[in-house]
């Protein structure tokens, strides 16, 4: 399914690796504070797991709903254990409304808090039709969430204020592949791939007009993982070859599932908001692929040279 996108280099993973493992110290993440959106559950909780284990010293979650965005920050407290010295706050906050979005960044100028990394990690899917009987009305929420709300809360994170605000940031973008194949990997879900293909322009248009040194920019696909949100938008477990399987196909408990599942993207996360991953700045990878091989050799030498390459364009005229 996934084709030549997936072996662009070789290997391509499955689980994380010793490059990108947060317990490397080039990739601590200490005194840092970090924000993920949709983190209470998915692949945003993998990330926050993945960013309290390089140690940073906040990790801020968001989620539309108290209670569970509230459970899951406590969760994620107890799994890090005694040994984690840092702060897990589970915030409230619709990423739909704008509104909420100016709310939380406000709340957190009054306490006294800035964020260093922002990890975008909410989408929403759409209806499996074509655009047209999607209707305008709908494909237009989905351009709210996957577009609107993504730039409203990259520019109030680098337009932040207060002691450390000029720091360098890091903004991460979990994107998807859908943004480059209509034909094979979506299809039937247009808006969504539509909606993603627009949010990622977005950022990388941010990016070129940002240096890295203030806001470094760093796009990735995180896999296609059977999340509960891919099963709560009409996804079933044998519709595609999952990255990961399935906890039933694996015969696996849930929880060690969701290690298996998670630790990829969680851990690509991190590597993403280091220096290391500068060279990204603007462009759009796969978690997938191996970094030492984008690090070095004919990839790196495409990446600096090829000002297009792993970019939105028409590219060949």
């Amino acid at each position: 399914m996934w084709g030549k996108y997936a072996t662009l280099t070789d290997p391509v993973h499955k689980n994380s690796y010793a490059a990108i493992d947060p317990l490397r110290p080039e990739l601590s993440q200490a005194g840092r504070t970090v924000m993920i959106t949709g983190g209470n559950s998915g692949v945003g909780y993998g990330v926050a797991q993945a960013f309290i284990r390089a140690s940073a010293a906040r990790v801020i979650i968001l989620g539309r709903r108290v209670d569970v965005v509230a459970s899951a920050a406590q969760n994620l407290a107890v799994e890090a254990g005694a040994g984690y010295k840092g702060e897990v706050l589970g915030l409230p906050c619709d990423i739909s409304d704008a509104v909420a979005v100016d709310t939380l960044w406000e709340k957190l100028r009054a306490d006294d808090i800035v964020v260093d990394v922002l990890v975008l990690n909410v989408a929403i899917f759409a209806p499996k039709k074509p655009l047209l009987e999607v209707g305008t009305t709908d494909v237009w929420k989905v351009f709210n969430v996957n577009v609107r709300a993504q730039l409203q809360l990259t520019e109030r994170f680098y337009k932040q204020d207060g002691k450390g605000a000029s720091d360098t940031k890091n903004l991460v973008h979990v994107s998807t592949a859908s943004i480059h194949d209509f034909i094979n990997i979506t299809s039937d879900t247009l808006a969504y791939g539509l909606t993603k293909n627009a949010g990622q322009l977005t950022l990388q248009l941010v990016a070129q007009d940002t240096p890295p040194e203030k806001m470094q920019v760093v796009s990735y696909h995180p896999g296609a993982i059977f999340s509960e949100s891919a099963k709560a938008s009409g996804w079933t477990e044998d519709m595609i070859p999952w990255d990961h399987g399935t906890s039933s196909a694996l015969a696996i408990p849930p929880s060690i599932f969701f290690f298996y599942a998670f630790n990829l993207p969680g851990h690509f996360a991190v590597w993403a908001a280091s220096p290391e991953a500068k060279f990204l700045h603007g462009r759009f990878v796969w978690a997938a692929w191996d970094v030492e091989q984008l690090k070095h050799g004919e990839l790196r030498k495409r990446i600096d040279e090829e000002p297009s390459f792993l970019k939105i364009g028409v590219h060949g005229l």
